[in-house]
C-alpha cells in the first residue's frame, strides 16, 4: 500500500479537506505501512583499491566514519567543506652530485639509486645502506699485485724473499749483503782484499842480465786497488 496523503483543502476550515477522524486514520495507516516495511538499508563504501578506508561501519541508522589524525609533520585544518592536509616540514625536493659530475635533483618521480661500481656492492636494510667492497684487500689475497709507485719500507725489513728479478739496481747499497752471487759465497773473496793477501810467496827466476838482476831484488809499488798506479809488468809466459 502507499503512503495515503491527508487532503487538508484549500484554506482552514473550507470544507474541502478531509474530517478529523479520516485524517488521523490516514494517519495511523501510513505509520503502519511503514512499520510493515524493511529496516533500513542505507550504508556506505570506501571507493578504490588502495588506500585507507574512511567508512567504518553502519550501527542500525547510524553512519560510523573514521577520523582523520595528523601525524609527524602533519597539520589538518577544516572548514565547512573540506579538511586540508599539509606536510609544511618535508623536503620536497633535494640535489646528488657526484665527484665526476652529473648532478640529480631528487622530485616525487624521481628515484635516486645507489649503485655500486666495480667491486663494490650495495645492500640497503631499516638501519641504512651498506658499501661492500668484494675485490682484493691486501697483497695475500691478489694473485698479481702491483706497484704503482715506489714503495718505501721505512727501514723496515723484507722477510723470506724468494727469487728477485731487477733490470737494475741504482743507487748507493749501504749496510752488508749476506747471500749467494751465481751459487758463490761472495764473502769469501773478503780474504783478498786483506793486508799481506797478495803475497804469493817467492817466485824462482833465473837472472842473466842485470836489469832482471834489479827487478828481481827491488819491490814495485803498483799503487793500490783504489789509487792504481800506470807501472805496467809484463812477466812473460807461466811454464805450464
Amino acid at each position: 500500500m502507499a503512503v495515503q496523503l491527508i487532503n487538508i483543502g484549500n484554506i482552514a476550515n473550507d470544507g474541502t479537506g478531509d474530517d478529523l477522524r479520516e485524517a488521523f486514520i490516514k494517519v495511523n495507516a501510513n505509520f503502519e505501512e511503514l512499520d510493515l516495511r524493511d529496516d533500513e538499508q542505507t550504508t556506505a563504501s570506501n571507493l578504490g583499491e588502495i588506500g585507507e578506508g574512511i567508512f567504518f561501519r553502519r550501527n542500525n541508522y547510524d553512519l560510523e566514519f573514521k577520523k582523520i589524525s595528523a601525524g609527524n609533520n602533519i597539520t589538518l585544518t577544516a572548514d565547512d567543506d573540506k579538511i586540508v592536509i599539509a606536510a609544511p616540514n618535508v623536503v620536497e625536493s633535494f640535489t646528488v652530485s657526484s665527484d665526476i659530475g652529473g648532478d640529480i635533483t631528487s622530485s616525487n618521480d624521481v628515484v635516486i639509486s645507489l649503485i655500486g661500481g666495480n667491486n663494490i656492492q650495495t645492500t640497503s636494510s631499516e638501519q641504512g645502506i651498506t658499501f661492500d667492497y668484494t675485490g682484493v684487500t691486501d697483497l695475500v689475497s691478489d694473485p698479481s699485485p702491483q706497484l704503482g709507485a715506489d714503495l718505501d719500507a721505512q727501514a723496515n725489513n723484507l722477510l723470506n724473499v724468494g727469487t728477485i728479478s731487477s733490470s737494475g739496481i741504482s743507487g748507493p747499497l749501504t749496510g752488508n749483503v749476506t747471500g749467494l752471487v751465481h751459487g758463490v759465497d761472495i764473502r769469501n773473496i773478503n780474504y783478498y782484499f786483506e793486508e799481506g793477501a797478495a803475497d804469493f810467496g817467492g817466485i824462482t827466476t833465473e837472472v842473466t842480465n842485470l836489469i832482471e838482476f834489479l827487478i828481481y831484488n827491488n819491490d814495485i809499488d803498483w799503487g793500490s786497488f783504489v789509487a792504481p798506479t800506470g807501472t805496467s809488468l809484463d812477466l812473460g809466459t807461466f811454464a805450464v
